[in-house]
């Protein structure tokens, strides 16, 4: 993945090199989007420090209050599109940054509703959802499988080779995406489309780990309620350069 990675981007600087030295390009147009990657706000079983994966439940009592600051942060934001897991956390925590009523008054001059996408879902834990470390610590396939998740498959659970092609997948649809509106684009000047993508910590950490070279799965640690600014350069389907703006919305977003 790394050598094709080099590949792609080798042959897209010396395009755009090209084009700079024709004068058709400016350092605010060579990125084709933004991703906001917020990690839904906590729940108990966070609180409790127990694996959640797809267990279906929501927000703790408060959350609202735990998440006003982001919500703040968002208002007035322009997003060209707006997806999120389908998992009841998520879409709660959706509901208070971005209330549907100032949705539909077009406050956030967002150009579409939200997109409920399972592909953002969490890691599948399988049969450890619910579980802590310390109810799992003596199981030999667990502590293989902390060692080596990449190989190794939690009973019942998904595996890391299909968490990453569907990530993959969710990628290659905002390639589409935004090929299909390149004619909307009114300006080169223009500063990249924002998309705002709410999800889970391990989701987020696993984009920034395919996307920019250097940056490990366990180098990010998306607190709850927190975003994640990434600018993106779509090459081709499976192929983007990216890098991190920020690990939280600052006063200059």
């Amino acid at each position: 993945m790394d050598a094709v990675r080099s590949d792609g981007t080798l042959k897209y600087i010396l395009k755009e090199q090209e084009k700079q030295a024709c004068g058709h390009v400016n350092e605010d147009s060579q990125w084709d989007l933004e991703l906001v990657l917020v990690r839904h706000g906590t729940t108990l079983w966070n609180r409790e420090r127990r694996y959640l994966g797809h267990t279906d439940i929501g927000l703790l009592a408060g959350a609202g209050q735990e998440l006003e600051p982001l919500r703040e942060k968002l208002q007035g934001r322009s997003f060209a599109r707006i997806y999120c897991s389908d998992l009841m956390r998520c879409r709660q925590t959706l509901q208070i940054i971005l209330p549907e009523s100032e949705l539909k008054a077009g406050r956030t001059l967002s150009a579409k509703s939200p997109i409920m996408e399972p592909r953002l879902r969490e890691l599948d834990f399988g049969e450890w959802d619910g579980k802590t470390y310390d109810m799992l610590k003596n199981v030999a396939l667990y502590r293989a499988w902390i060692d080596e998740p990449q190989r190794i498959t939690p009973p019942g659970g998904e595996s890391w080779a299909k968490f990453e092609h569907r990530l993959h997948e969710f990628l290659d649809s905002l390639y589409e995406w935004r090929i299909a509106m390149e004619p909307q684009q009114l300006s080169l000047a223009d500063a990249p489309p924002s998309v705002l993508v709410v999800t889970h910590g391990g989701v987020i950490r696993q984009l920034a780990h395919m996307l920019i070279p250097g940056h490990g799965f366990w180098s990010l640690h998306p607190k709850p309620g927190e975003a994640l600014r990434i600018q993106l350069r779509l090459i081709e389907p499976h192929k983007f350069m990216a890098k991190i703006l920020s690990h939280s919305l600052d006063e200059n977003w």
